[in-house]
């Protein structure tokens, strides 16, 4: 099969290579799935620049991914063939994280693209259980329910933004999401980005970007980590609320307790999410409540998806299809 490979960290036209690979063979409880499109997550570009010691190349990177069952191993009914699926994270369901309906923190998860082959391929292999049917969207749109929308569902489980003033800083693959279901929800939702195509998007959607030296807003959603989350806490005013759900570098920050005190805020982290939050995302696709905004790419360009990422280029979710 045609794969993307992870062969070492660093930029994106060394470290990712466009490969033959062995189509993968089913095992008990395995099914093989055709992709049909694969997200690329800002998190794939951490993951390429080496910040998780527990990725070792190489590896085909990518966990966003929508596509059919061809193949099933034993244990697994026929009848599955051909159903479309979308892909999740690899639970044990049995931790206390995912008996207490969590299985995002699961202790013992294991993540495509990282512990395991990814979706940036034409064939990934997986358990049975963790491919999950559905019908009714394209793939190029679902695969936007398996990550960016379901992050934002998740993210938004977390915070009333009913009549809030909501900040999201960063118009990204998940903040431009984050904010088309915010205002849906009923905020008052303003968004910090600094591209001009994002705010022209962001307008035709009916959404402000935060004007220069406004502040005081109930809740932030910081969508990008170290290089901005200071000024998020700034930002929200005295008891207000700051959603951390980004980590574009994967770098480490310095932040001054005396801001969180004085101002006696509350710092929520918000880890990706659950099966069912894609259940969500996706009914919300089907019901045109949040418009599906995605570039697409040959899965041959992956390196080029990642530099347009990495430059600010790409406008909601950057797709991969085989």
């Amino acid at each position: 099969m045609k794969a993307v490979q992870l062969v070492k960290f660093g930029e994106p036209a060394e470290a990712l290579k466009f490969v033959d690979l062995p189509d993968p063979v089913p095992g008990p409880g395995d099914v093989v799935v055709k992709i049909e499109a694969a997200g690329v997550c800002g998190r794939d570009l951490v993951v390429r620049k080496g910040a998780f010691p527990h990725v070792k190349p190489p590896i085909v990177p990518g966990h966003e991914g929508v596509g059919r069952i061809v193949d099933v191993g034993p244990g697994v009914e026929k009848d599955t063939i051909g159903e479309r699926v979308f892909l999740s994270g690899i639970y044990d369901g049995t931790c206390e994280y995912c008996k207490r309906g969590l299985e995002n923190l699961c202790k013992n998860a294991e993540l495509l693209g990282e512990s395991r082959n990814g979706t940036y391929a034409e064939y990934v292999l997986v358990p049975a259980k963790f491919a999950h049917p559905f019908h009714g969207l394209d793939p190029r749109v679902a695969v936007v329910a398996t990550c960016p929308l379901s992050t934002a569902v998740y993210a938004l489980r977390h915070v009333d933004v009913e009549g809030k003033k909501v900040l999201v800083v960063g118009a990204g693959g998940t903040g431009i999401y984050i904010a088309q279901l915010a205002k849906i929800r009923g905020a008052e939702v303003y968004v910090s980005t600094r591209s001009p195509d994002k705010a022209r998007v962001l307008k035709e959607l009916g959404i402000n970007t935060a004007p220069e030296g406004e502040k005081d807003f109930d809740i932030v959603v910081d969508t990008v980590g170290s290089p901005t989350l200071e000024r998020s806490l700034k930002l929200a005013k005295r008891s207000g609320s700051v959603l951390v759900i980004g980590n574009v570098t994967g770098e480490k920050t310095l932040l001054s307790p005396a801001l969180v005190i004085l101002r006696q805020l509350k710092i929520i982290g918000s880890m990706a999410f659950r099966p069912w939050d894609i259940y969500e995302a996706l009914d919300i696709l089907k019901r045109g409540l949040v418009k599906p905004l995605y570039t697409e790419y040959k899965l041959q360009d992956a390196v080029r998806a990642h530099e347009d990422m990495e430059r600010g280029a790409v406008i909601g979710r950057a797709i991969l299809v085989p």
